[in-house]
């Protein structure tokens, strides 16, 4: 069976490279999984979490929206913020939720604040959940 490399990088860097037997990621139409031999695609990605499968698990890595691109058995996840389930602070990421939920309560729906604070709690509970994914 053919194996799959992925990359997954943002502006800033290059968050990994890695062989894969499967792919799964959250694009704006919905989860997509990708198989080797997959026809080329490409795809606007939601924030979620991105599975990367390989012979030893699943790798997770919390992603903020971006483009995945599938050719030739490579993918490429060209993300606006990704990081590896790994690197996430789950006491910081909790935090971060509590924090954002408690200044939604006060904040005018609709003001600049609050569209910065949901913003904040999305990226937050998305860190919790791929950090969740890894854990079990």
């Amino acid at each position: 069976m053919a194996e799959l490399t992925v990359s997954i990088v943002t502006p800033e860097r290059s968050v990994t490279t890695t062989a894969a037997e499967q792919l799964t990621a959250p694009s704006v139409l919905g989860e997509v999984g990708i198989l080797p031999n997959h026809k080329p695609l490409l795809a606007t990605m939601d924030e979620g979490v991105v599975g990367v499968h390989g012979a030893e698990g699943v790798e997770y890595f919390a992603v903020s929206g971006g483009f995945l691109e599938v050719s030739n058995n490579r993918i490429t996840v060209l993300a606006e913020a990704a990081e590896s389930a790994a690197e996430i602070d789950i006491e910081r990421a909790d935090a971060a939720v509590k924090d954002a939920s408690g200044q939604l309560k006060v904040l005018a729906f609709g003001s600049e604040e609050h569209t910065e604070q949901s913003s904040r709690l999305r990226r937050a509970n998305n860190r919790l959940a791929a950090a969740k994914l890894a854990a079990h």
